[in-house]
């Protein structure tokens, strides 16, 4: 389960949204609790100068320096600048070392950067109030503000780490919310491979939390009962058919076995007979092949699974199709690498390979070749039958896999478009999967076999 996988689940979206959501929000608080703050800060500060001013303007000319040193010294946090200055610019008193530049004389009130006269004079901010008076002296008063944009910097630290450490934890509740329906989706989905590989009987598994997932899960699970009902009511009735036909046309054919023994040499009534019993024959012969299929798919063969080499079941059926690749003169080979045993039905993976030979050579001209492949692979062992016939279209691939369809080229052959049918109901009892391909020229079938757990 990769970080990928669960970044894409709507736990996770829902998750990271909300936390954008929020940081956005406790970000836009923060901003304006600092405004406000900094405003009001900002205006107190504004007031005490504007008071301060008032005060220092009401001083006498001869007792405005004495006043001013005065109020340093009260100034026991070191937080207010005092400045007389002449015209000329000489500091007459107080505790800003020189007139500012560009300062105005215009009453309000500006931020700008002072020095004190200590021993080590260091720039501080400050807001400042310059009036100049009736005498033509400039009175300059200030207040640090270096407090404020500590503050400042303290809130936008608060902003940085707040957003980060939010969107941190919520990525992270994303991830740790999104592990179970992920897990959940994942158990779906290997039901459904089920499912679609034949086992109509599973069903998608319902926790106890009863959320939208197990809503949708009981609605499909309905559903397929349904399914599972309409398949069983409508295979019953061609069971049935197939089963009930079989009888009657046995003793029709035994019938008219006995009068094609009565008729004696009359030539044209013999080959009569003949055809009439070779036509009861291939029905019963396609009723036993639709009986056989409803017994693989019945799945009622899983107590006959065990482990069996696949090399063997190759070797058996090569050997037994030989004989018929001889007479067409089809050349007929297999190649097998070491392959480690499968849990599976020896007897009905050599049905299906028979099933697959004997297309293969039915469908390959005189003089043609069926090489059968037996090869190792990550996933497990993989079998390859391919000849050199006439192959199945692209469009037909499908097609051909269901019951008695009959490709274009397979109209002049005989058949009844079922053995196919029964390879897929062994494929699906096993777990394979199956695939029909190009070989230029020809077809290639492949059996992908799972690996025994066992």
């Amino acid at each position: 389960m990769s970080i990928a996988e669960l970044s894409r689940t709507v736990a996770f979206r829902l998750t990271l949204f909300y936390s954008l959501f929020f940081t956005v929000c406790v970000i836009v608080l923060l901003g304006l609790v600092y405004r406000q703050t900094a405003t009001e800060m900002t205006r107190r500060v504004d007031q005490i100068l504007t008071l301060e001013n008032s005060r220092l303007i009401g001083v006498s000319r001869l007792y405005l320096p004495d006043e001013i040193d005065k109020s340093i010294q009260r100034d026991q946090r070191h937080i207010y600048f005092y400045g007389l200055f002449a015209r000329d610019g000489n500091r007459l008193a107080g505790n800003v070392a020189w007139r500012p530049q560009g300062v105005r004389m215009d009453g309000d009130i500006r931020e700008i950067t002072l020095l004190e006269t200590n021993a080590q004079p260091q720039p501080l901010p400050a807001r400042v109030l310059a009036t100049r008076l009736d005498s033509g002296d400039v009175l300059l008063i200030g207040h640090d503000v270096q407090q404020l944009i500590e503050f400042g910097e303290i809130m936008r630290k608060a902003f940085f780490w707040g957003g980060s450490l939010t969107i941190l934890f919520g990525v992270m509740f994303g991830l740790a919310l999104s592990f179970r329906p992920l897990r959940r989706v994942e158990q779906i989905r290997q039901v459904c491979e089920l499912i679609m590989h034949g086992n109509i009987r599973q069903r998608l598994p319902v926790s106890r939390h009863r959320d939208e997932l197990d809503m949708l899960s009981t609605i499909v699970n309905r559903m397929l009962d349904e399914i599972e009902r309409l398949m069983s009511e409508i295979k019953s009735v061609g069971d049935s058919i197939a089963h009930d036909l079989r009888t009657p046309l046995t003793r029709l054919r035994a019938v008219l076995y006995r009068m094609q023994q009565q008729l004696g040499d009359v030539p044209a009534q013999q080959a009569m007979a003949d055809q009439v019993i070779a036509e009861v024959d291939s029905l019963l012969l396609r009723f036993r092949a639709l009986l056989r299929i409803s017994e693989i798919e019945s799945q009622q063969r899983h107590a006959g699974f065990k482990l069996v080499g696949l090399r063997e079941i190759l070797e058996q059926a090569v050997s037994f199709f030989e004989p018929l690749a001889e007479d067409k003169s089809i050349r007929l080979s297999m190649i097998a690498e070491p392959v480690d045993p499968i849990h599976g039905d020896g007897e009905l993976l050599f049905e299906a390979i028979v099933n697959l030979l004997d297309n293969a050579i039915k469908f390959t001209p005189v003089g043609g070749r069926v090489e059968v492949r037996l090869t190792r692979g990550a996933a497990g062992a993989t079998i390859d039958i391919v000849d050199s016939g006439t192959g199945i279209r692209e469009s037909e691939r499908a097609a051909v896999l269901n019951r008695f369809y009959r490709g274009g080229n397979d109209v002049q052959t005989p058949g009844y478009g079922l053995g196919l049918s029964i390879v897929m109901a062994i494929i699906r009892l096993h777990d394979f999967r199956f695939e029909l391909g190009n070989a230029n020229p020809g077809t290639r079938a492949t059996v992908y076999c799972r690996q025994s757990n066992l």
